[in-house]
């Protein structure tokens, strides 16, 4: 940019692994990637240079909120984010589909190798809440059966299905470490 001193065009965004001390930041041209809303009026270089990417007001603009979000370079037509025209806006009045600032949901793709249970084969189940006497009804997963002796466990053959319910974590995600993301504000 033309009368720029900076050799960082306004609106780069970077990690930063400092303290942050937004006094200071903002004395570098920097400010904190929190979503915050700002002036226009009184960030005009940013303004320019990202609009209403993140989100927008009369007047107002919102920074990049990247607290614990990761960040994607935008598809293009790369073909690469399969789900690219579902990304929803960071915030009221902000850009969608493959457009900067847009923002997806989790999406767990399905696992290549498919899950298996620990007994494959034949195998028994315990069967809870058995009646007191030697015959009676009895329930066995989605089965009725009257059991005529004390077995507590099923037969171990039998044609039915698993499905793995423990296990996992609350997202997915690669092993990361923590930054502050900034933004470039002015020269």
């Amino acid at each position: 940019m033309e009368g720029n001193p900076s050799p960082v065009p306004v609106g780069t965004m970077v990690a930063f692994a400092g303290e942050l001390d937004g006094a200071w930041l903002q004395s570098q041209g920097w400010l904190y990637c929190d979503g915050s809303q700002l002036d226009q009026v009184a960030y005009p270089a940013l303004y320019a240079a990202i609009g209403r990417n993140y989100g927008a007001g009369r007047g107002t603009f919102n920074l990049p909120d990247l607290r614990g979000r990761f960040t994607r370079g935008v598809d293009l037509g790369a073909g690469r984010d399969p789900n690219v025209l579902t990304r929803t806006p960071s915030n009221y009045g902000g850009m969608s589909g493959n457009s900067p600032g847009s923002a997806q949901v989790c999406y767990t793709a399905l696992p290549t190798t498919p899950f298996t249970t620990d007994k494959p084969g034949d195998h028994t189940h315990p069967v809870q809440h058995l009646p007191q006497d030697s015959e009676g009804l009895a329930i066995a997963g989605s089965h009725y059966g009257i059991w005529p002796d004390d077995t507590s466990y099923t037969d171990s053959a039998g044609d039915h299905t698993h499905a793995v319910t423990i296990g996992g974590d609350a997202e997915t995600r690669p092993i990361n470490k923590y930054v502050y993301f900034l933004i470039k504000f002015n020269g």
